[in-house]
């Protein structure tokens, strides 16, 4: 990650973002030895990198959905008819993060 060399002039910039998340940042920040604004500039500059990181995600994800697929103990099925292996992977299909291609 990119960090900003002293030379760099850096703007200011405001952004709201509720309790939650603050709380979850301040820890982040405080647990890894930076400060919120350093953790934040981090966490932009992970979005703005390639979509690689996102793909790399999206493909472990769904690597563990085919294991779980392939299992044979998650092919037992429920009264709804769908398997065990099928009622997981629904619910892991939520964290598949969206993927940006750039052209």
């Amino acid at each position: 990650m990119k960090k900003a060399l002293p030379s760099e002039k850096l703007k200011p910039f405001m952004i709201y973002i509720d309790d939650g998340r603050l709380t979850q940042v301040k820890r982040l920040a405080k647990k890894s030895g930076s400060t919120i604004t350093q953790t934040i500039r981090e966490g932009i500059d992970l979005r703005l990198q390639s979509g690689a990181q996102v793909s790399g995600f999206n493909q472990g994800l769904r690597k563990a959905m085919d294991v779980i697929t392939q299992n044979k103990a998650a092919q037992m099925r429920f009264p709804s008819g769908k398997s065990f292996a099928e009622l997981l992977n629904e619910e892991l299909e939520t964290f598949l993060l969206e993927e940006h291609h750039e052209n």
